[in-house]
């Protein structure tokens, strides 16, 4: 019984525990249920937090690139000033007509030029008697084959009264004046001249006269036809000069180096048309800084061996043309000339540069750049002592832009002596479009002189040009207190331009006017420049050797030519 009744309580309690299960079975599952829901916040959280560290990250790297990569400020306001003249910037002029293309066709090519000028109009009767009457200019270069020619007439009242042909080629130099004579003057400048002069009827005696070396000068005709008939004419090359210059004084690298800069505040300017925010850089130039540049490159100037080598020949072709036309340097040689020459230049530049060494000071300024690296702004100050006087100096520039960095500009120079309430303000101001086809450009300068009394004075220059039509001005005036000084101004058109080739163009209106408009004279008139169009070609008339004749040619040639002269002038008083 009592293993029976043992049994049964087993039995119950096993019920029971089952029946404890099974009511707690919601609340496990809910559990389970919460801690399956907690699985995927925790790993969202994880992910977020990833996701701030690589942000934070990327920012991180990002801003430790641009510090890595950004310029140093001296690096930026060099740069800076360096952009505003750089290499590859906008060149109107060299755009629309090739400039650089007309002075190197000038310099080598085949090329041929005219010019006419003619008076229309004057405030001054006497003047405006002469109406109609100008000058015509013509040049021919025939390089290729050796030759050139000339020719200057003379036009009154619409006539053309008479001109003057030159000519030159096959080692003879050729004049002559056909309303006046029938010959040509010529000079054989071939071998033998000197012998030929020697034996000349009036020229030699003549010069012998004059205590002129015959011999020599003919000599240094010879040599001079020479070179330029081989191209051999020394003249200075700037670029190679300014090459030797930087790299051998490393003057510009040293006075980079010496200035200092640092970070100053931003400022707000107005370029291209548009307000720009631009970093701000407070710079020093060092006086000892200037001097070193001044001194350095005045050294490299006065001991260049090729420019001294250029001048010493020019100076040595003076001498010996002064010693052949019988004057002298006491027996001095060119190079001993050179050398005192350079002595007094040499003294002359150390008292300058000493004298700036007394006056100046060190410079500081703020420069401001933009975002593109571009020179926005400048201004500063220093001081001048000039015979124990401090002179203040102040200064502010700024940079408008435009189709390049200076075609629109504002600036400003004062001094004062605050001693003495004496001051001298200096204002300039650039206007300018460009367009790729029309192009305006305009300047003034003012200055102000104050003292017990004022004074101002101004330069205005304006041009003007369409590319489409051709039409173009430009003037230039010159005030004093407000009083017009001087205006000149042309006005016309550009009738046929092939760029850095040829250019022909009327000029409607050459006008200019000096005391306050009281006299005025209005011109016009034509020019042209383009390629060789047709053979160069001697004077036409009987070859008259200059060298050669005798006394009673030269007097049958003077005849004939003052009896012309009389003649051209009766005609002209019965006109």
């Amino acid at each position: 019984m009592e293993d029976h009744a043992s049994k049964v309580e087993e039995e119950k309690a096993v019920e029971a525990e089952k029946a404890v299960d099974v009511a707690k079975a919601p609340e496990k599952d809910a559990k389970a249920a919460e801690s399956q829901a907690e699985k995927p916040k925790k790993k969202t959280g994880l992910i977020a937090a990833i996701a701030v560290g690589a942000v934070l990250l990327v920012a991180g790297s990002v801003f430790a690139f641009v510090k890595l990569t950004e310029k140093e400020p001296k690096e930026v306001v060099i740069t800076a000033f360096e952009n505003v003249y750089a290499d590859d910037q906008v060149n109107p002029i060299e755009e629309l007509f090739g400039l650089s293309q007309f002075a190197e066709s000038a310099a080598a090519a085949d090329v041929e030029t005219e010019l006419t000028i003619r008076l229309d109009d004057s405030s001054e009767e006497s003047i405006q008697a002469y109406s109609g009457s100008g000058l015509r200019v013509t040049g021919q270069y025939d390089r290729t084959k050796k030759k050139s020619g000339a020719n200057a007439g003379v036009i009154y009242k619409g006539m053309d009264l008479f001109q003057v042909q030159v000519y030159y080629g096959e080692e003879n130099l050729m004049a002559a004046l056909p309303e006046f004579t029938s010959r040509v003057f010529m000079l054989d400048l071939s071998d033998g001249l000197g012998e030929r002069i020697e034996k000349s009827p009036i020229l030699g005696p003549m010069l012998k006269s004059q205590g002129v070396n015959v011999e020599g000068l003919a000599a240094y005709f010879e040599e001079a036809a020479a070179q330029v008939e081989a191209g051999k004419t020394q003249k200075l090359d700037i670029d190679g000069l300014m090459k030797r210059y930087q790299e051998g004084t490393k003057a510009q690298e040293n006075f980079k180096a010496a200035m200092t800069v640092e970070k100053a505040e931003k400022g707000t300017f107005v370029m291209n048309g548009e307000e720009v925010n631009c970093k701000g850089y407070l710079v020093l130039i060092s006086k000892d800084s200037m001097m070193n540049f001044l001194r350095t490159s005045t050294d490299f100037f006065l001991n260049d061996e090729e420019l001294k080598d250029l001048y010493l020949e020019q100076l040595q072709q003076s001498v010996r043309i002064t010693e052949m036309m019988g004057g002298g340097y006491s027996g001095v040689s060119a190079e001993e000339l050179y050398a005192s020459t350079m002595e007094d230049v040499a003294d002359a530049a150390e008292e300058m540069i000493n004298f700036l060494d007394e006056s100046l000071n060190d410079v500081t300024m703020t420069v401001y750049v933009d975002k593109k690296g571009n020179l926005a702004a400048v201004n500063g100050s220093t001081h001048l002592t000039v015979e124990e006087e401090d002179i203040q100096v102040l200064f502010d520039v700024l940079l408008e832009g435009g189709a390049y960095p200076t075609q629109n500009l504002k600036a400003k120079l004062e001094m004062e002596k605050k001693e003495e309430s004496e001051k001298v303000t200096v204002n300039l101001t650039r206007q300018g479009t460009y367009d790729g086809t029309n192009l305006t450009d305009d300047i003034s300068i003012d200055l102000k002189l104050e003292d017990e009394e004022t004074h101002t004075f101004g330069l205005t220059y304006t041009d003007t040009y369409q590319a489409d039509s051709g039409d173009f001005h430009v003037g230039a005036s010159v005030t004093a207190d407000s009083y017009l000084a001087a205006d000149v101004s042309m006005t016309g058109i550009v009738n046929q331009l092939e760029k850095g080739k040829s250019i022909q163009m009327d000029i409607d209106e050459l006008k200019v006017m000096v005391m306050g408009k009281t006299a005025s004279v209005t011109l016009s008139g034509e020019y042209y420049y383009g390629p060789l169009s047709e053979e160069v070609v001697k004077p036409e008339g009987q070859i008259f050797d200059i060298v050669a004749a005798n006394e009673e040619e030269w007097q049958s040639v003077a005849m004939e030519i003052i009896f012309q002269a009389m003649e051209l002038t009766g005609q002209l008083e019965i006109e």
